[in-house]
């Protein structure tokens, strides 16, 4: 390779973090790699100068519609010489320009010096050209930016068959009606309250309500990332990037259980994890899974880490959906061996899965609400409800609860008693959305329990209110006995020839107060407690894949 191209491809080539080697004893350790003085300098002005403009731009280009005509405005009223402004930023821009190049030629030199770097390129480049399982082995020797990395695996590659139409939320809207048509005079007296909504959702809602997407968090926790993605490599993980049908190329982490030493644990189920909305699967709730034995697949959201893109609903779904292909596909997980759990706002993307894949082992839903509408109106002035009911509703349709219904398998529910984030009011049991959750899985899984009575939605609502000790009395005093319950459950699926079909007829022939023993077991046996605040990791204990009623019919 000449100089001149070996400079070119040292300068605009990705920045390079670890160095892996393996041990004699087969131990797995990492080195920082230590680029030279002009290297050095070239890559901080590089992401100094790189994190505001990709700020600017984002902004901009949804704000362009506005904010061109009032700087205009401004120019005009203040008499200002449109030319002489020009000029005088043309001259700015110029000067940041040389610099930057001046900053890259500089730390291009530095890297095509450095032996240590250009063996890494090499390696790169050969990647590249041949990507299998030598240049593979050889690539993950090292960690760098992400962007560079090739991509392993293709949606759009697979058969067409295996890609079927995915049910959203949206479409379920137009099929049952829900979808407004406004007429033309209506259609119009709205485009100012449209545009200012569509402006809003992309600029300032979309880094609200996903702040991790926020590349000023990204660059600061940076090297707390990179220590937890060494953590899970020197655990057998092994890094993936996925390009998603609408090309975004998502960052996935897989560790591997399914061999000789963990043969005794749940190796071969896969726990697919899916973070919060600052969550990355580097720092995330991926540990729990790992500490209890399960293989598990973490991604991060697009926009977030590696991943590209943004945390709209549908590249949410893209994402998730070319994860779970890629499971199945490439790491031979059949979907009955697939358990899926989700934290916080990551249950959107937990319970799409679920209402596409409904084969799945489990769903496990951790700390997460019915509904992402009250919790914006909570965090937003009352004067703003109008346009934050648009901006939820046309842009982050967040509906959890409506997902969670349109699958009909295995559920836990993990609710924080001392959540603080959750909850309308703040800090009240009573008004954590994951009360709102279950009650909606409860009534249209069994609508005969809430039938011909008003008492059913209030005792649920007592009990879900209660504390523990509370909550001892209050299925004392109603009698709840679980042998009996289990009996009337076994007894309701057997009456279906096995099958367990929702809704359900589980209640129908049932008086009152057996109904009201019969909800009060279910909310115990769907929704489990977790004494802490939202951001505790959930304990080990509690992670399990839910309680199926089906095993009720081989009770005796």
């Amino acid at each position: 390779m000449s100089l001149i191209k070996s400079l070119w491809k040292c300068t605009f080539s990705p920045r390079l973090f670890k160095i892996y080697e393996v041990t004699w004893i087969g131990h797995l350790i990492d080195k920082s790699y230590e680029p030279k003085n002009l290297e050095r300098w070239g890559d901080q002005i590089v992401s100094i100068v790189s994190i505001p403009f990709a700020a600017i731009w984002s902004i901009g280009l949804y704000a362009v519609p506005v904010l061109v005509p009032l700087i205009a405005i401004f120019i005009y009223q203040r008499s200002y010489s449109f030319i002489e402004n020009i000029f005088y930023l043309s001259k700015l821009t110029a000067g940041a320009g040389a610099f930057l190049i001046a900053s890259l030629v500089a730390r291009g030199y530095s890297r095509v010096n450095n032996p240590i770097y250009v063996k890494f390129i090499q390696t790169l480049n050969e990647a590249h050209l041949q990507y299998n399982e030598r240049t593979k082995q050889e690539l993950h020797k090292y960690d760098f930016e992400f962007w560079a990395w090739p991509v392993d695996f293709d949606i759009s590659k697979l058969k067409s068959d295996k890609i079927a139409n995915k049910l959203t939320l949206q479409k379920i809207a137009a099929a049952s009606g829900r979808l407004k048509h406004q007429s033309r005079k209506d259609f119009l007296f709205a485009i100012p309250c449209k545009l200012f909504s569509y402006i809003i959702a992309h600029t300032i809602a979309v880094k609200m309500i996903y702040p991790g997407s926020v590349s000023v968090i990204s660059w600061a926790i940076g090297s707390t990332l990179s220590k937890g993605r060494i953590d899970l490599i020197k655990q057998g993980g092994e890094r993936f990037k996925l390009k998603a049908a609408d090309k975004n190329q998502i960052d996935a982490m897989f560790v591997d259980r399914r061999n000789n030493f963990h043969r005794n644990t749940n190796g071969d189920i896969l726990v697919i994890t899916c973070e919060g909305n600052c969550g990355f699967y580097e720092t995330g709730i991926i540990s729990t899974p790992l500490n209890k034995g399960y293989s598990v697949l973490g991604w991060n959201h697009p926009g977030f880490g590696g991943s590209t893109g943004a945390p709209y609903p549908n590249q949410e779904e893209n994402a998730v959906d070319c994860i779970m292909r890629f499971a199945i596909e490439r790491l031979q997980f059949p979907e009955e061996r697939i358990i899926l759990y989700g934290w916080s706002i990551g249950g959107y993307a937990a319970t799409w899965i679920a209402m596409n894949y409904p084969s799945i082992q489990s769903l496990v839903l951790d700390a997460t609400f019915d509904d992402i509408l009250p919790l914006a109106l909570k965090a937003m002035s009352p004067s703003l409800e109008g346009v934050v009911r648009n901006i939820i509703r046309d842009y982050f349709n967040l509906n959890i609860a409506e997902q969670l219904n349109r699958y009909n398998g295995t559920v836990l529910l993990v609710r924080r008693t001392d959540d603080e984030i959750v909850c309308v009011p703040n800090n009240s049991l009573a008004g954590n959305r994951g009360n709102m959750l279950l009650t909606k899985l409860l009534l249209r899984r069994y609508p005969h329990l809430f039938s011909e009575t008003s008492e059913s939605g209030t005792v649920l609502s007592t009990f879900l209110s209660a504390e523990a000790s509370d909550k001892e009395s209050i299925l004392e005093s109603l009698r709840v006995e679980e042998k009996r319950c289990l009996e009337l459950i076994a007894t309701d699926i057997r009456k279906n020839n096995g099958v367990i079909n929702y809704p359900s007829t589980l209640g129908q022939d049932c008086n009152v107060k057996t109904k009201l023993q019969l909800i009060l077991f279910l909310a115990t046996m769907y929704m489990k407690d977790q004494p802490s605040s939202h951001c505790i990791p959930l304990t080990v204990d509690l992670f399990y894949p839910g309680w199926d009623p089906a095993s009720t019919i081989t009770l005796k």
